[in-house]
């Protein structure tokens, strides 16, 4: 595969509005550092950093499009698929984004009120998470480990197990109103005008794709740094196959992440320009 080709747009990215470190502003401009030239910020569930890192696109000269991911499901299939939506109105998916994120929150606290009962999360409360993440509306394990950083209660290196070992307690299950319906999540990106699309596919994913493609899915990544060569090739055909648009991105790696230790690779991900521009010009009609 040729990497330096999918090395012009990055069309899976995080911001701190989800659970990325930079803030929207940032990532253009690191982006433009290394010579990528279109983006698309896909925090999940909410638009809340869009404005922000559009804005800040522009002042770059960077082209970018308007981006989020959502978890869905297939009936039957106990699966979690992520799903990005690329290149939608904002103000058409608005509304379904703040039930996605009013889902999210909900899950999280009752999960963090859950832990807190059984004995985690001692010294904090919920109303700290909040005071101390106010750039946000969405709240998950990356707002609490900000609220003990801050804080100055739990150590960094204590931060992560604490945290995900707490929201992952035994008996916290809340039923995770926030995984859609594939059906659903598909028809809300492509309602607003987006492009639904199956990210960061495994072999296994695949095999359910026809299904996904009925319900109307639109794109799929080929590039991504979890996805094996197996895969993306196997992505690339199907893609053909379906008339599908192609993607692809860092997500949480790389030099567009702030996060240290194994999240980080070495490699850039994304699509070329020729497949950025028929993603943007519809041109697979």
């Amino acid at each position: 595969m040729d990497y330096q080709a999918l090395s012009y747009a990055n069309l899976h990215l995080h911001s701190n509005h989800s659970d990325g470190t930079f803030r929207p502003l940032h990532l253009p401009r690191v982006a433009g550092c290394v010579g990528y030239g279109a983006l698309a910020l896909t925090d999940h569930e909410t638009i809340h950093g869009l404005p922000e890192f559009l804005r800040e696109a522009e002042s770059c000269g960077i082209d970018a499009i308007p981006g989020v991911e959502v978890f869905a499901r297939l009936e039957g299939d106990n699966t979690v698929y992520h799903i990005t939506g690329l290149d939608f109105d904002p103000a058409a998916f608005q509304a379904y984004s703040d039930r996605l994120v009013a889902y999210r929150n909900e899950d999280t606290r009752l999960k963090f009120e859950y832990a807190k009962r059984h004995g985690c999360f001692a010294s904090i409360e919920w109303n700290d998470v909040l005071h101390w993440n106010p750039h946000t509306d969405w709240f998950h394990a990356a707002q609490i480990r900000q609220a003990l950083d801050l804080m100055g209660i739990v150590s960094i290196q204590q931060q992560g197990s604490l945290v995900t070992d707490g929201l992952l307690m035994e008996g916290s299950n809340t039923g995770d109103l926030f995984v859609r319906p594939m059906g659903e999540a598909v028809e809300a990106i492509r309602a607003a005008g987006g492009v639904a699309v199956l990210a960061h596919p495994r072999m296994e994913h695949l095999k359910s794709l026809k299904k996904m493609v009925d319900l109307g899915l639109n794109g799929i990544e080929i590039s991504h740094p979890s996805v094996t060569e197996q895969a993306a090739k196997e992505a690339i055909h199907l893609a053909a196959t379906y008339g599908l648009y192609c993607s692809g991105g860092t997500d949480h790696t790389g030099v567009l992440s702030s996060f240290g230790g194994k999240q980080v690779r070495a490699i850039r991900c994304g699509i070329s320009r020729e497949e950025y521009e028929i993603l943007k010009t519809r041109a697979l009609g």
